[in-house]
């Protein structure tokens, strides 16, 4: 399942999610336009997601895990 987001919202998500079952997505990221690339805490917090030009869609994508985690 997916979720469409505002950019003021993925630093946020992405700051706070300690359990890794939610995925900021963005496409655009790294020049592929044709779809979305994770986006991790480390490595993308200095982006300015503000730029729709450069950053146009970001997705919010859930996985539901089913039986126990290992």
């Amino acid at each position: 399942m997916s979720i469409t987001i505002s950019p003021f919202l993925v630093k946020v998500i992405l700051k706070l999610n300690p359990f890794r079952c939610i995925f900021v997505m963005c496409k655009g990221y790294s020049e592929d336009y044709d779809n979305f690339t994770e986006l991790v805490w480390e490595d993308d917090k200095d982006l300015d997601f503000t730029d729709r030009d450069t950053y146009p869609k970001f997705q919010l994508w859930f996985i539901k895990y089913s039986g126990y985690l290992s």
